[in-house]
């Protein structure tokens, strides 16, 4: 299903191409390891990290689709059981952002540029990108970052976070909140976000071998980010004391030298992923993205990959046929793919075919379980069908156990065709507060207060008029620091 919200861009916190690391030799570099962080609990960092998904939602172009979603968290899946140190389930956020960057945060939540995933050229040199976040996570280096910056001065760690947090809102305004909160700090203080960096590059190269991908991938992405010179928010700059060096490089090769030669399993996902941003997350033009399918067709005609960008661009242009024929090949090996589950639905309710669509998609529920993709997928062609009451019913069933804007947002809508009133605004409120948008949803709270009449719902509806205000006014009060 094609559905995407956006907000207004904003920085992220710390990324694969950071300062360089400060480091004597490949293998014997001191470990800082995970013990030692004094003021934020693990249950602390979940609050927090909790905290940032809802600020970002609110302020960062998210892109919510729920079959890129559901690849990048097999991504970390995958990785997560083979990590040390996991604490929580690892959740992606990815942003509509054409520049290559990603970003690790408490809680394990793990920020991607959609730009990250156009200029890779395989899922190991991905993965690579994922593996240094997540080792930012698992030895905990944000925490222990901040704890050392609050040993250094008099600002509380409260202020701390709230800077951070507001520089994702205006970079120029938070960074310099950070950059006057630690203003004394030594280099030495520095040094030590370098060494963080090192140790994420190094105990990342392990995730990837030990995952079953490329272990020379990371130096393969470095180098890719040298030859680009992509570059750094100026705010960033009292943290960056040089760009990514050729040592960093190179010490990178060396380690993955290492390892025994394997075969690496690399998904075909990563390619239908990849076609999927540039087709619709990216400032490239359908027409151009088809005719560039073609291109690669013609030298190889079974490219999964350009088979899939040219059903999507097709798709854009209203070139049915052509898509018909571009899923008609792939559903001969991959019928049962995610991706491809998904364009055969947006293409048959283009073509108002609504029974095949939902043939096709309780036919994936029965076998694969209600995952999200199905689900909203589904719900939209009953929407689309003018089926409201089975749409409805569907989500509501899903949202018990799941969160989900895309399926809260088709609840809205099935609300909407149905004058629900009372339903649509309760609904709205939960979108809205979710996107950290509390005013708004306090003002939503009101109006569904005018429609909602039964005892329950009006008392449910009073309590989260209080959570909402406890929230907005924590957020403040961090920010006000």
């Amino acid at each position: 299903m094609k559905f995407k919200m956006c907000a207004v861009a904003a920085v992220l916190i710390s990324c694969i191409a950071c300062p360089c690391a400060r480091a004597d030799n490949v293998a014997g570099v001191t470990d800082f390891g995970t013990a030692g962080v004094r003021a934020i609990t693990i249950e602390k960092e979940k609050e927090m990290g909790e905290l940032f998904v809802t600020v970002a939602k609110s302020q960062l172009p998210v892109i919510y689709d729920p079959v890129l979603e559901q690849y990048v968290s097999s991504l970390l899946s995958r990785m997560s059981s083979k990590a040390v140190g996991v604490r929580y389930p690892f959740e992606p956020i990815i942003v509509e952002d054409h520049t290559i960057n990603a970003a690790a945060f408490f809680g394990g939540k793990i920020m991607l540029n959609s730009g990250l995933i156009v200029a890779t050229d395989n899922e190991s040199q991905l993965a690579s990108v994922l593996a240094h976040e997540m080792t930012h996570v698992t030895q905990r280096h944000l925490a222990r970052s901040m704890e050392a910056r609050q040993d250094a001065m008099v600002t509380g760690m409260a202020g701390i976070l709230g800077s951070i947090i507001l520089g994702i809102i205006n970079p120029a305004v938070g960074m310099a909140g950070v950059s006057a909160s630690i203003g004394g700090m030594e280099q030495s203080n520095i040094n030590y976000t370098r060494a963080n960096e090192y140790e994420a590059d190094r105990l990342g190269i392990d995730l990837l071998y030990n995952s079953g991908f490329n272990p020379h991938a990371m130096a393969d992405m470095m180098r890719k980010l040298q030859n680009r010179g992509e570059d750094f928010n100026p705010a960033f700059e009292m943290l960056l004391t040089h760009p990514l060096s050729s040592k960093r490089v190179a010490e990178a090769e060396n380690r993955a030298r290492f390892y025994k030669t394997k075969a690496y399993y690399e998904s075909v996902d990563f390619k239908f992923a990849k076609s999927r941003v540039e087709v619709r997350f990216s400032n490239i033009s359908a027409k151009f993205n088809q005719e560039s399918a073609r291109r690669i067709l013609d030298h190889s005609p079974n490219d999964c990959g350009a088979l899939y960008k040219l059903a999507l661009a097709s798709m854009d242009l209203g070139d049915y046929d052509t898509a018909q024929k571009s899923l008609d090949s792939l559903k001969k090996d991959y019928g049962r793919n995610l991706f491809i589950v998904d364009t055969l639905t947006d293409l048959y309710v283009a073509r108002h075919e609504y029974d095949k669509a939902v043939s096709m998609l309780k036919d994936m529920i029965k076998s694969k379980g209600e995952q999200e993709v199905f689900v909203v997928n589904l719900a939209n062609v009953y929407i689309e069908s003018k089926q409201y009451h089975k749409a409805e019913q569907l989500l509501k069933k899903f949202r018990r156990n799941n969160r989900s804007v895309t399926a809260d947002s088709l609840l809205k809508t099935a609300y909407m065709r149905q004058n629900k009133t009372c339903e649509l605004y309760q609904i709205n409120t939960d979108i809205l507060e979710s996107k950290g948008q509390w005013n708004q949803a306090l003002n939503s709270v009101n109006e569904s207060l005018r429609y909602c009449h039964e005892k329950n719902t009006v008392l449910r509806l009073k309590a989260l008029a209080s959570r909402i205000v406890e929230e907005r006014d924590f957020y403040e009060s961090l920010i006000s620091q």
